[in-house]
């Protein structure tokens, strides 16, 4: 996040970017005559605009935080040959990716939160948001309902479900970049 006043003065309005991963399950399937292991990895990968709005910065102190947000959610069912390290590093010419199923919604929250602001730029803080996130229907791939038959071709059940979703973030917050490029 960044002021839109860049270094002229301080903003109680700060702009930017806020990306993220879930990862909701690994599926595994073992090896047969005819067919190597098979993972399939659910994941949701969001990206969003985001405005914050805060009181004055209070150094040495807390200073709370209400986000909004609006942006895209993608839920990902990836499914691979589960290779080993044998296997990767003399490239049996299998195709590592066998299947890969996507669908994007859209995506907005509401979060509030707060950080510590350290008495001096160099020192970390640390920050806590509490967030919901609200966004469309999407249809995903079912855990556990993936086949693959020993011609290659995969089958796999499909549902459709609401993506709101509730999330605790915990974080670090670091020296200013300013502060970090100028010292020595």
């Amino acid at each position: 996040l960044v002021s839109p006043l860049l270094e002229n003065k301080p903003s109680p309005v700060l702009l930017g970017l806020d990306l993220g991963y879930f990862l909701y399950g690994v599926d595994k399937q073992p090896s047969s005559t005819s067919a190597p292991a098979y993972k399939t990895t659910f994941q949701v990968f969001t990206i969003n605009a985001v405005g914050r709005l805060r009181p004055r910065l209070i150094r040495g102190g807390v200073t709370p935080f209400i986000d909004g947000m609006i942006g895209i959610k993608t839920y990902n069912a990836t499914t691979k040959i589960d290779k080993n390290l044998v296997n990767i590093i003399f490239n049996d010419d299998q195709p590592e990716i066998i299947n890969d199923e996507n669908d994007t919604g859209l995506n907005y929250g509401l979060g509030a939160g707060f950080y510590t602001n350290a008495k001096n730029s160099q020192s970390p803080g640390f920050t806590l948001r509490l967030l919901y996130l609200f966004g469309d229907e999407v249809e995903y791939v079912v855990r556990n309902s993936l086949e693959i038959n020993s011609s290659g071709i995969v089958t796999f059940d499909t549902a459709r479900t609401n993506t709101n979703m509730f999330v605790i973030q915990l974080g670090i917050s670091g020296a200013s970049l300013k502060t970090l490029l100028t010292s020595e």
